[in-house]
């Protein structure tokens, strides 16, 4: 007698008799004479096992379902894919990370990436601009332009958007902690060169809770960060409602080790946190949701959980929306990723290989979903800033994957393996028992402040590295295939030496010719906006024009929020 198993294909009422019968007599003596290779085997992260056969019964055995756990793409649950018809109408967005220098160092190196067939950027901004302070400041000496962009006034984006416009469909600005200044230089910076803000998509990351948890570009305590951030999204909704104005960066929970199931739980209650404080300036969940569900997503090197990771998020994703929130349009269940393969995963022995490392991540997001953009890191990044021999390579590799493998030719392909889909349903499982956890103790704002989210991602990185340490998890150059005295025969980028000594002085020649008492007079206003609870994006526009420079926006705002010492939420960690 056949009968439906899960809902998904048809078999045989003895298949775990069948599957016993086959290991006693067939898999068993053949181990019996070729014991394993490893003992056992496992997931890289979750460290869950991994069986070595899978059949219709483990798809019995977490309670799948075709219809509920994966129905059909551009449907609820959005397991599959939340377009319809997957990437045969269109690919993603093609985007590379991208941030040194001044700002016409910026836009030299961008024109260079757009020419390479890339439709994207992602600008990074150095330390001295995410931690707010402005090149000239003693604190960021021999910081300023190494690790992103210098940004210290509406001068620098004005020379930073040459760009032609035309090429670039999407722009990322990666700037936590001082949002509503970034946000404003941007506005204002279109502006000045005429560009109309519906001629392209502009997206702001925004997402400072994740700074306190793992990265550490914080500036104000986190319930004034998150004030700050609901500003922003509050303004752009109201105001450029074709950008998006936040990024949940599950791929900073990633770099910290964090498992498949901490990314989807933690990243998810940390949009609640945004959620909750954008519907207290009373708009509703369906209106808000499709501007939040932007999530940055990392595949590491594990093949098959990389995979079940993106695809579990949609499905989460949309069931927090439809049942923590009651949300009722599509566009509200449908999450937006940006996918990359991640760079922890590359390592500074023998650089070539990490091209092999990037072609198999980036072939893993394809069959995940990839969603509505996908970034490569390059294979140079554990020894510099990238070199444009590198931006080749990496947009040639999304281009190889997209037009060359066929992985995007059909609809999640890999729909129906048994493991894949038992694997997707217990990551699932897994990350909403975690959230409700979160939930219990108050939500992320609150795991934050006790350390909670600290404390799981430190027990995570023990666990992680002593898997490499011991020789449980074999890395190709680091402890497996270890080359002595080896030679690293690639392309290094080098900054220029005098161009943190050129910044320096043109921010102090821009005070130098500024109107100064508009400026003060400005700032102020900056404050009372602080104090009196308006949105701040308003305020910081007009002084940006005024060329106040971030540094005094920022300071302004700590003369109002104070800064944030983390020695109380990190006891016990």
């Amino acid at each position: 007698m056949n009968r439906p198993v899960s809902g998904f294909a048809p078999a045989n009422d003895n298949i775990i008799a069948e599957t016993e019968r086959w290991q006693a007599e067939t898999r068993g003596p053949f181990v019996a004479a070729n014991p394993e290779r490893r003992d056992p085997f496992v997931t890289q992260a979750l460290k869950w096992p991994v069986k070595p056969l899978y059949t219709p019964a483990d798809l019995d055995a977490v309670g799948f379902d075709y219809l509920r756990d994966l129905g059909f793409p551009g449907e609820y649950p959005y397991t599959r894919s939340t377009r319809p018809n997957g990437h045969r109408s269109s690919f993603w967005t093609m985007t590379q990370v991208t941030g040194f220098g001044k700002g016409e160092d910026w836009a030299k190196r961008a024109r260079f990436m757009l020419d390479q067939g890339l439709s994207g950027l992602i600008l990074e901004y150095d330390l001295a601009t995410t931690n707010g302070y402005d090149s000239d400041d003693p604190m960021v000496e021999g910081e300023v332009g190494r690790a992103g962009m210098a940004l210290d006034s509406l001068e620098d984006l004005e020379k930073a958007f040459d760009l032609p416009f035309d090429k670039l469909k999407y722009l990322m600005s990666v700037c936590n902690a001082p949002q509503p200044v970034n946000l404003a230089m941007i506005i204002a910076a279109l502006e000045k060169k005429g560009i109309d803000p519906q001629d392209f998509v502009l997206h702001i990351v925004n997402g400072i809770l994740i700074e306190y948890i793992c990265v550490g570009r914080y500036i104000y305590p986190p319930e004034h960060g998150l004030r700050i951030a609901t500003d922003a999204i509050e303004y752009i909704i109201r105001n450029h409602p074709n950008w998006a104005p936040l990024s949940i960066i599950s791929a900073q929970l990633q770099p910290a080790k964090a498992n498949p199931v901490q990314e989807i739980a933690f990243s998810l209650a940390i949009a609640c946190a945004y959620i909750d404080a954008t519907l207290e300036r009373g708009l509703d969940i369906d209106t808000v949701a499709p501007y939040l569900n932007h999530f940055v997503v990392n595949v590491d090197m594990d093949f098959f959980e990389g995979i079940c990771k993106l695809r579990a998020f949609r499905k989460c994703w949309a069931r927090l929306m439809k049942e923590r929130y009651g949300a009722t349009r599509a566009e509200a269940m449908k999450i937006r990723l940006m996918t990359s393969p991640t760079t922890i995963a590359l390592t500074l022995q023998q650089p070539l290989n990490n091209i092999g490392r990037l072609a198999i991540m980036a072939t893993a997001c394809a069959l995940g979903g990839a969603g509505e953009n996908m970034t490569t890191p390059l294979h140079d990044e554990a020894h510099s800033l990238p070199a444009e021999e590198a931006i080749r390579v990496g947009a040639a590799l999304q281009h190889i994957v997209a037009h060359e493998t066929g992985v995007a030719e059909t609809i999640d392909p890999l729909a129906g393996s048994y493991y894949v889909e038992t694997l997707t349903k217990q990551m699932e499982d897994a990350a909403f028992a975690e959230m409700e956890r979160i939930f219990a103790m108050g939500g992320a704002v609150k795991a934050i402040e006790t350390g909670y989210f600290q404390r799981a991602l430190g027990r995570e990185q023990y666990e992680r590295n002593k898997d490499l340490e011991e020789g449980r998890r074999k890395w190709i150059g680091v402890n497996h295939l270890v080359l002595p005295e080896e030679k690293r025969e690639i392309e290094i980028f080098r900054l220029d030496d005098d161009m943190e000594e050129q910044q320096v002085e043109k921010v102090r020649a821009l005070r130098a010719r500024r109107d100064q008492a508009a400026v003060d007079a400005a700032l102020e206003k900056v404050r009372e906006a602080a104090r009196n609870g308006d949105n701040l994006v308003p305020a910081c526009l007009e002084a940006v024009k005024l060329y106040a420079t971030h540094g005094e926006l920022c300071n302004a705002m700590r003369d109002v929020f104070g800064v944030h010492t983390p020695d109380s939420q990190l006891a016990g960690v």
